[in-house]
C-alpha cells in the first residue's frame, strides 16, 4: 500500500464528483482518506441507513481501489441500532462491495474501551493495514514537548494491542487547521518523527489545512483576489529536502478547512469563491455573499473569468475542473451551486498536488545525482 498523495476528504457529494472525474493516471497515485460525517439529527435516517448510503457513494468512485476511513466526528463508542460499533459496520459494508479498506486508528480515541475493542475486532484482509492518526491539537503538542514518554507509551500501547508491527503501518501526523498557527509545524513534526522512529515507525504522513474556515480570513475584500500560502506543502518539502530518505507521504484537506461547517444554513451566509490551487499556494477569487443579491450563484461566472484570465490558469486540458471553470466563465452557462464548485475546485486541487509532488521528487533525485557527481 503506497501512494503519492493522501487527500483527506469529507464523504460528501462534491468530493465524490471530484474523484469520479480524475484522470486515470492521478487515480493510481492517490489513496483518499474519507472522514465520515455524523448524520444530521434532523433527518429520520437510522445510523445503519446513513452509513449504507455513504458506503454506496464511496463504492461508486472507489470500487476495487484502496481507501482510508475514519469516523472522527462520531463518538468513540458510537453504535448502530443493532448494537454493532459503527467502524466495523461501515468497513464490512465497503469490503463486501469491493473497496479495499484501511482503517484509521485515532490516538485521541484510544482511551475508550469500546473503541479499542472495535479496532481489535476488524481482522483485516490481506493487503490492508491500519493507519495511526495523531491529531496535533494543542494538548498533544504540549504532551510531545513536556512528556514525550507519555506519547510514546500510548503509541506503543496501540501497536501492542492491535498486534501490529509499527514498521508496517503509517503514522499520520495531522496538524488539522493551521490557518492561524504561529508556531512552526516543521519543528514539531521533526520531534514526532524522531519519537516514533524510536518505537519502530518508519512510514509517515504529514497533513494540514492552510485555508481558514471563512474566506473572509483569506481574502479580506469582497469581489477581489488573493493568495494563501500552503504551509503544509512547504513543510513537507522542507522535511524531504533535509532528509531525502525520509519515508513521508503528503496529505492535506483539499480545498476545505476540516472545521468548515456544512448545511444550507451555513451556505446562506457564505461568499462565492473559487479556490484554485497553484504551486505552494491557493489563488482565491472571492465574490460576495450568495444571498445578498438576486443573482445568487451568477457571480461564479465572473469568478471563473478571473481564474481563466489570470497567469495561474492551467488551461482546459489540465483537468476536468479546469475544463469546467472555462465552461462556467461563459456568462450564458449554468452557474452550478456550492456542491458543484467544491467538486470543480477539489478536482483541480488533486490533479495539481499529484503533479507538484511528482515534480518535487524528480527535483530531489536530480539534486542527489549532482551531489554524487561532486563527491566522486
Amino acid at each position: 500500500m503506497k501512494s503519492v498523495y493522501v487527500p483527506i476528504l469529507k464523504a460528501k457529494q462534491g468530493e465524490f464528483d471530484a474523484i469520479s472525474h480524475l484522470s486515470e493516471r492521478t487515480k493510481q497515485q492517490i489513496i483518499p482518506l474519507f472522514d465520515i460525517h455524523q448524520q444530521d439529527e434532523k433527518k429520520a435516517n437510522s445510523v445503519e441507513s446513513s452509513l449504507c448510503k455513504v458506503a454506496s457513494s464511496i463504492v461508486k468512485v472507489m470500487k476495487g481501489k484502496p481507501i482510508f476511513i475514519d469516523l472522527s466526528q462520531w463518538a468513540p463508542n458510537a453504535q448502530t441500532e443493532g448494537g454493532e460499533h459503527v467502524i466495523p459496520y461501515l468497513r464490512n459494508q465497503l469490503e463486501r462491495r469491493g473497496v479495499i479498506v484501511n482503517p484509521v486508528v485515532r490516538y485521541d480515541f484510544w482511551h475508550d474501551p469500546a473503541y479499542v475493542d472495535a479496532m481489535k475486532s476488524l481482522h483485516l484482509e490481506k493487503g490492508c493495514n491500519y493507519c495511526v492518526r495523531l491529531n496535533m491539537d494543542n494538548s498533544t503538542i504540549e504532551d510531545v514537548k513536556a512528556d514525550p514518554d507519555y506519547v510514546a507509551e500510548r503509541l506503543n500501547n496501540i501497536v501492542e494491542q492491535l498486534e501490529i508491527n509499527p514498521h508496517d503501518i503509517y503514522l499520520l501526523i495531522d496538524f488539522g487547521d493551521i490557518s492561524s498557527s504561529r508556531r512552526s509545524i516543521e519543528d514539531i513534526a521533526k520531534q514526532i518523527i524522531s519519537l516514533a522512529q524510536n518505537i519502530g515507525f518508519s512510514q509517515f504522513m504529514l497533513a494540514g489545512a492552510s485555508l481558514p474556515t471563512s474566506i473572509n480570513h483569506a481574502v479580506r475584500e469582497q469581489d477581489s483576489e488573493g493568495l494563501v500560502p500552503r504551509e503544509e506543502m512547504k513543510t513537507w518539502q522542507a522535511l524531504l529536502s533535509e532528509n531525502p530518505m525520509l519515508n513521508i507521504t503528503f496529505a492535506d484537506y483539499g480545498v476545505r478547512n476540516p472545521n468548515s461547517p456544512d448545511g444550507s444554513k451555513y451556505f446562506s451566509h457564505t461568499n462565492g469563491k473559487i479556490r484554485y490551487t497553484i504551486d505552494q499556494k491557493y489563488f482565491i477569487a472571492r465574490g460576495h455573499q450568495l444571498y445578498c443579491t438576486g443573482n445568487k450563484f451568477r457571480q461564479f461566472c465572473d469568478l471563473a473569468q478571473v481564474i481563466t484570465g489570470s497567469e495561474h490558469y492551467c488551461g482546459k486540458g489540465f483537468s476536468w475542473g479546469d475544463e469546467q471553470i472555462l465552461l462556467h466563465s461563459n456568462p450564458d452557462s449554468k452557474t452550478g451551486n456550492q456542491t458543484t464548485w467544491i467538486s470543480i475546485d477539489t478536482n483541480h486541487h488533486i490533479e495539481t498536488v499529484v503533479m507538484e509532488i511528482l515534480e518535487f521528487h524528480l527535483q530531489l533525485v536530480a539534486k542527489e545525482a549532482r551531489r554524487y557527481k561532486e563527491d566522486i
